[in-house]
């Protein structure tokens, strides 16, 4: 991979067209037009939100571009995500798209792709042998969440705090985002210290119900827990509901998460409105305009181009003073 990576700033605005002509989960897809490519995205799992708008960017972008275009949901599942791209490999398809569901498993069969000719880029999840990787920066994401919450900390809390981090076990990645989120909020509170009851990459949580379940647990092991951060959304929106179950008191708590899903954009909007609420924080990293990136430069990568081998989304956290922006 090359050392240097660019920052590319990327412009809020979505290809609005309609997917026919694109490929369904099911692998099925029409006919490319003449001169068109047949890529395929195999995603981590499309119950999460944010999976379905980076499909969603891809399939606009191919539509656009007249390229053939299949997605496949692993479900989390390894062994299917590397059996699909054994398929594309004897289907000879121009290029695959990967969100990773095991890093770690992948880079053997994507060199066998790349041997085949076709190229491959790694959407949100860094792999060995990849061509290119589009993603934000896994610190830059997690420091954004981070800040914003040790901010709103600074501004309501006093004394040492409690938090705590969800990520995916042991995945080096995402341990990267964790240590930001860590570091961020630790740099913006002044009042006391932070003292984390895990350690990044022990504590996993990708579906509302897996956060669900971490909060379940941290709360009869730490009920004076204040602030819950964690690599997405979904997870930190299902640990938020547990605590509001619970009756735990929200006027001491930060809950936060990245992705900017449209189930925590109307969190954070409604508890503006009411006054009152602890989903403190999203990230919006664009992810329907991160499908669109991913297709951008994977048609530089067919039309020979140089590009960095890391093309970073920007982070920006969102929070009750910029809400609005998202709802005009």
């Amino acid at each position: 991979m090359m050392k240097k990576s660019l920052c590319l700033v990327l412009s809020l605005v979505m290809v609005l067209l309609a997917a026919a002509g694109c490929g369904k989960a099911d692998g099925s897809a029409q006919s490319p037009e003449k001169g068109g490519k047949k890529i395929a995205y195999t995603t981590m799992t499309l119950e999460s939100p944010y999976f379905v708008e980076v499909s969603e960017g891809i399939k606009d972008k191919c539509q656009e571009l007249g390229w053939e275009c299949t997605v496949q949901d692993p479900k989390m599942d390894v062994a299917s995500q590397l059996a699909a791209i054994e398929t594309y490999i004897d289907q000879k398809y121009d290029g695959i798209i990967i969100s990773a569901v095991d890093a770690a498993a992948l880079p053997g069969i994507i060199k066998e792709a790349t041997d085949a000719g076709i190229k491959v880029i790694g959407s949100s999840t860094d792999i060995e042998n990849i061509q290119a990787f589009v993603s934000a920066g896994e610190y830059e994401m997690g420091y954004a969440l981070g800040k914003a919450i040790g901010e709103w900390s600074e501004a309501n809390l006093s004394g040492d705090l409690k938090g705590v981090t969800f990520g995916t076990i042991n995945d080096q990645n995402v341990m990267i985002r964790e240590q930001g989120m860590r570091e961020g909020a630790e740099e913006a509170y002044s009042k006391g210290n932070i003292t984390f009851i895990n350690e990044a990459g022990t504590l996993g949580g990708v579906t509302a119900e897996e956060g669900m379940a971490n909060m379940e647990g941290i709360m009869q092991s730490n009920p004076d827990i204040n602030l819950i951060m964690g690599s997405n959304d979904d997870s930190i929106l299902g640990a938020y509901e547990a605590a509001k179950s619970a009756g735990m008191d929200l006027n001491k708590m930060a809950f936060g998460g990245v992705n900017a899903v449209e189930q925590a954009l109307n969190t954070i909007k409604e508890e503006k409105d009411a006054g009152e609420g602890a989903y403190r924080v999203t990230v919006d990293i664009t992810p329907r305009l991160h499908g669109v990136t991913d297709v951008e430069i994977m048609q530089q990568l067919f039309d020979g181009k140089e590009f960095p081998e890391q093309v970073l989304i920007e982070a920006k956290a969102v929070t009750v003073d910029n809400i609005d922006e998202y709802f005009k």
